[in-house]
């Protein structure tokens, strides 16, 4: 644009001089009509050039304007996006925070219950075996008396033989004699005699059967028989006996969860609940997916609705009674 006004001002000093040469020139009386004419063209000639610098410079300007309102915009349309760039990554930014602070918080809640899950767990297992390890103890010692009552009733047993051998007659010599040539027969008058109620003559029968047949492969059923003949007479201490001594010979047996079971049922009925509270639960932690473990457990929430419905009426006589 310097230029350009540059430009403009040598021409103007150029036709000032063309005007004062041809002024001089007419002053002195020197000019011809030639070079008035010559000098008339040169001016036009520089008018003209004149009038489309002008033009020129006009486009120019407008060019140039145009370009700084462009210029203008453009910086006006950058600002605002960058101001709206700013201000969806600060909020962005802050939404992000936001979640990160919710996650960490759910994280520390999660952490603290995990934690403390794992606490209870453990100490819920130290206290499991802690009863594992006191049943183990109250079941030795419930063997050892039952192993002391079995020994005195064995020798009870063989005194009580031995009188009944010696009175014996001989009739009863010679079906004794056919019994034994007979193992299975005498099985079978054992289980009649049993579903017949005649349980004292079952007992005696199946006793008979493990002793005169001590390798038969029914030996295990007529010691548990003979369980479940004291059971049936209620002779509920001879019953524990009875299941005591098929446990130890046979305590894989299939019927041994029952024998369990029976011998746990009978010391209940003896009125020694909490050892068969032991037993019971015995039942369900060695055999937890059987009939008999339901029993066990059913009738452990039998005994407990009893304690404290017997522990309301006493509260309630207790209050009556005040």
């Amino acid at each position: 644009m310097k230029k350009s006004e540059r430009k403009n001002g040598r021409n103007k000093v150029v036709a000032a001089l063309l005007l004062y040469c041809f002024t001089a020139l007419f002053l002195t009386g020197c000019v011809t009509t030639e070079d008035m004419d010559q000098v008339k063209g040169n001016v036009f000639r520089l008018q003209m050039e004149s009038a489309t610098q002008k033009k020129d410079i006009s486009e120019i300007k407008g060019s140039l304007s145009d370009i700084s309102k462009d210029i203008t915009s453009l910086k006006e349309y950058s600002l605002s996006a960058m101001k709206e760039s700013q201000s969806s990554l600060v909020t962005q930014t802050s939404d992000i925070s936001k979640e990160v602070q919710a996650l960490k918080g759910r994280f520390d809640e999660n952490k603290y219950f995990m934690d403390k899950t794992i606490k209870d767990l453990l100490s819920e297992r130290e206290l499991q075996q802690a009863r594992i390890a006191k049943l183990e103890n109250e079941l030795k010692e419930v063997k050892t008396k039952i192993s002391d009552s079995l020994e005195k009733k064995e020798t009870a047993d063989s005194r009580d033989n031995s009188k009944e051998a010696s009175a014996t007659t001989a009739e009863t010599k010679e079906a004794k004699t056919a019994d034994i040539n007979d193992p299975l027969k005498l099985y079978d008058d054992a289980h009649i005699d049993f579903k017949e109620k005649k349980y004292a003559e079952a007992r005696r029968k199946f006793d008979k059967f493990i002793k005169d047949f001590p390798k038969h492969e029914l030996l295990p059923n007529a010691y548990f028989w003979a369980g479940e003949s004291d059971y049936a007479d209620k002779k509920y201490e001879d019953a524990i006996l009875s299941y005591e001594s098929f446990l130890k010979k046979y305590p894989k047996h299939e019927k041994a969860k029952g024998a369990m079971l029976k011998q746990a049922f009978s010391f209940i009925d003896i009125g020694d609940k909490k050892t068969g509270k032991v037993l019971l639960e015995k039942v369900i932690e060695k055999y937890p997916n059987s009939r008999e473990a339901e029993l066990a457990e059913k009738k452990i929430g039998e005994m407990l609705s009893k304690n404290n419905a017997g522990g309301s009426a006493s509260k309630t006589a207790k209050k009556k009674k005040k």
